[in-house]
């Protein structure tokens, strides 16, 4: 069973759906959408099996839609307060008030699960599908769909319901978003933490009581002596009389230690009673024996945390305990070997831990699915950690390691936590004006999710240069198009991914016009130190040709992108014995067609003249003359008495290949064949560009550490501080081919300057050593994965001392 649509109406700020019924040819879905002789439209929401992304601008109801579906789900915490205080039945009088109404639709229902929902409402229909209403807390109202394609509707007491919701609909749990994993843990809290005593007292002052307590023997010999010292016995105990007066911990703080306890109990499988052993190892000084209970824990975080996998920002990133005396303290290691304390990083890390551990950690029961639901993880998170969290979100929804699925929603304001590549998982609510509500914006994707524009205050489709890979287009209707056919692409041929292009990673760039790439040219490559990488895709018409030829010939052009990725359409070869000028011309006539006519009722839907009809004969003929596909709908349009905007076009076109229509599938997987064709191309451009820009970006890392070294040490250094430099360098490379060829290198020169032997002795040719660590950065020239050639290669030009050899190197087939 699956959570479907959640369905509000006069809950807090969902009133119910004017826009629906304000519309002239909209009639109710069913007598559920009735009350007191009225028509009120529930504002529906429907959900991806999957994920779902809910968006919204502040105050648009998304939280209350989290809230909505525990409750409907549930059938607990409904409240009077809860109704929209701009509803109809929002009143004071006497029988004029009502309750929220809230319902849940289901979808996937098995077989068992329908029995057993079909004895609580007396039904013996076999369905796969149903809803149900709470319109008060005192009954529930299901759904049924039955045999003359109708619902019926059964109604169950609440006891009744209850029942039902408690054992045998989904579960929803929430990974609260403003819990983090504690800097330390206290052990007699982890062994038993229903004794322990929660003092909010810091080491300092723990110390200060031990201290205090050696002065108070010498007043306590006998009752006279207490009796007549109590005021000095008072003041020296004041430190432990504060701590046992302070501020109760806030619940928050109790949440972040079941999560410390979680993690080590629950998720890593430490038996609580070696960390009892430890606790007490430490206490009687058992160096030794503590040290070996650590490193067991530390063994055990590592296996089952898998934090690598998760964290790709540094996948030598660990996390590890250190015993302090009377806590364990959550230390941080990362690629340079140094080890952190939570308090010396940022907060970021600590939430993201706090996620992932809530997320690993939920135990769904066997027989029970579960809804996950996540109110604005991105506060805590920078814009990598949000990429990395979806990761997470992903792995719960479609585990890989036989844990059964987890349905997730989640709200957000960030468009860092969007799937660009699953636009059909994305929802956005906004508030209307006056009376309206809360409503639901439809066609989130269309336009490159421009719904999204007002939803976050900003045009997120083309913000983020850094970190990504950017596809400068001509304008926005390349945008709509290349993001329409990768994403179905991905739903028809999945795993295929040099056959798409992953939208989470890629930015598509609209420029505005052909000349104007050339500009936003300057605008990604030219500014920064760090040149993100780049690829442009061109029409082939004029002024394609145009920007083209300068990109490859005029020399500011050319120092920030390679004439290989700069890609013209007609220069592809995506259409047999037919030449391409732009996108539009990859579109089969016959589906050319039905978008132009989908684009037509769209603009003449809310008019009361019948919408012409263009016919395939016609675009055909006008084909032979123009022998281009969008300036043939232009013609068309014109003997019409009309005129079609490419972008209106495009956004049809899109439509049709993802609702895939019966009488097109030929069609749409021909468009989508020839798109895959370019998305191919896009990728090979892409991955040298990815390449390039990790060669530079390495490059320019290892003369930077040859500069600063150089100048500490201009005549001589030891043995030791050659070995620190190349470990520096080292720990700053990432996991990409370019960086394993530098390691093969690193690993030579350890060898030929002799770094591990007698780390006092100075370097015995230190000129060479310095330059051989400058020409560290030739070996980024060869961007094979460190074949023998390869490494015959670095070796031989190592040990010469030949540059240009290593830049000569051809990579291996």
């Amino acid at each position: 069973m699956r959570l479907a649509s959640v369905y509000a109406r006069f809950y807090k700020s969902f009133n119910f759906d004017h826009l629906r019924k304000a519309s002239s040819n909209a009639e109710p879905k069913g007598d559920w959408e009735m009350f007191r002789g009225g028509w009120y439209p529930y504002v529906e929401v429907d959900f991806d099996g999957r994920i779902t992304t809910v968006v919204g601008a502040n105050e648009s109801g998304k939280s209350h839609l989290l809230s909505a579906i525990e409750k409907a789900v549930s059938g607990n915490g409904f409240e009077q307060r809860d109704l929209c205080r701009y509803s109809p039945f929002f009143s004071v009088e006497q029988g004029a008030s009502c309750w929220p109404h809230l319902g849940v639709g289901w979808s996937n229902v098995d077989p068992e699960e329908a029995e057993a929902i079909g004895s609580v409402a007396g039904s013996s229909a076999l369905f796969d599908h149903f809803m149900m209403f709470w319109e008060s807390p005192d009954a529930l109202d299901f759904w049924i769909p039955n045999a003359e394609g109708g619902w019926t509707k059964h109604t169950v007491s609440r006891d009744a319901a209850l029942t039902l919701c408690d054992q045998v609909l989904p579960k929803p749990f929430r990974i609260m978003p403003d819990v983090a994993l504690p800097a330390a843990v206290p052990m007699t809290w982890l062994n038993s933490p229903d004794k322990y005593h929660p003092l909010r007292v810091d080491r300092r002052t723990r110390t200060t009581l031990l201290e205090s307590t050696f002065g108070v023997g010498r007043y306590l010999k006998d009752d006279t002596t207490a009796q007549q010292h109590g005021p000095q016995i008072r003041q020296m105990l004041s430190p432990l009389v504060n701590a046992y007066s302070s501020e109760i911990p806030s619940p928050d703080h109790d949440r972040s230690l079941e999560l410390a306890r979680g993690l080590l109990i629950d998720f890593a499988k430490v038996d609580p009673a070696r960390l009892e052993e430890l606790h007490e190892a430490i206490a009687d000084g058992k160096e030794g024996y503590a040290n070996a209970l650590v490193e067991g824990v530390n063994d055990l975080l590592e296996r089952n945390l898998n934090f690598k996998k998760w964290w790709v920002q540094d996948r030598d990133f660990s996390l590890k305990v250190t015993p302090r005396e009377h806590e364990l303290v959550f230390t941080i290691r990362d690629r340079t070997g140094t080890e952190y304390t939570f308090d010396e990083r940022s907060s970021g890390l600590k939430y993201f831990l706090s996620y992932l551990i809530q997320a690993q950690s939920h135990q769904p029961q066997s027989d029970r699915k579960s809804i996950l639901l996540m109110d604005e993880p991105d506060t805590y998170l920078s814009a990598e950690a949000q990429q990395d969290l979806l990761k997470v979100l992903q792995g719960l929804a479609d585990p890989q390691d036989g844990r059964p699925p987890v349905q997730v929603v989640y709200v957000t304001h960030s468009p860092f936590l969007l799937d660009k590549n699953h636009a059909e998982r994305i929802r956005v609510l906004e508030k209307g004006r006056g009376y309206d509500g809360t409503r639901v914006v439809r066609n989130v994707s269309r336009n490159h999710y421009e719904p999204l524009r007002s939803a976050f205050g900003a045009f997120v489709g083309e913000t983020a240069f850094v970190g990504s890979v950017n596809l400068l287009v001509e304008g926005v209707t390349d945008q709509v198009v290349i993001a329409g056919a990768a994403r179905q692409l991905r739903l028809l041929r999945p795993g295929v991914g040099s056959e798409t292009l992953d939208l989470n990673n890629i930015v598509i760039v609209p420029c505005g016009s052909a000349s104007e790439v050339v500009y936003m040219l300057y605008l990604v490559r030219g500014r920064d130190a760090e040149k993100p990488p780049v690829v442009a895709l061109l029409d082939s018409d004029d002024a394609g040709n145009a920007a083209a030829q300068q990109m490859k010939t005029d020399k500011k052009a050319k120092r920030l992108i390679p004439p290989d990725h700069v890609l013209q359409l007609g220069s592809l070869r995506l259409v047999e014995n037919g030449a391409v000028k732009n996108l539009e011309d990859l579109v089969p006539v016959k589906l050319a067609t039905a978008a132009m006519n989908g684009c037509i009722k769209e603009v003449t839907r809310f008019r009361d003249t019948e919408s012409p009809t263009v016919t395939v004969q016609e675009i055909t003929a006008k084909l032979k003359k123009t022998k281009s596909t969008f300036e043939a709908l232009q013609q068309v349009a014109e003997d019409k008495g009309g005129k079609i905007e490419k972008l209106g076009f495009a956004r049809a076109l899109i439509d049709i290949v993802e609702q895939r229509p019966g009488n097109l599938v030929a069609d749409i997987d021909e468009f989508l064949g020839r798109m895959a064709q370019l998305f191919r191309a896009i990728n090979k451009a892409r991955r040298e560009a990815q390449r390039e820009a990790d060669r530079e970006r390495l490059g320019a890392m290892v003369m930077r550490y040859h500069r600063i070294f150089g100048r500490d040490h201009q005549a001589q250094a030891t043995r030791e501080q050659g070995l620190e430099l190349l470990e520096e360098i080292g720990s700053q490379l990432d996991d990409t081919p370019q960086s394993d060829l530098v390691r093969v290198k690193i690993q030579m020169l350890q060898r030929r300057h002799s770094l591990s032997d007698e780390p006092g002795a100075t370097i015995a040719d230190f000129a060479r050593f310095m330059e051989d660590v400058a020409n560290l950065r030739m070996a980024l020239d060869i961007a094979d994965e460190g074949t023998e050639a390869v490494a015959e290669a670095v070796e031989a030009a190592a040990t010469a001392g030949a540059v240009k050899k290593v830049a000569e190197v051809e990579p291996a087939e």
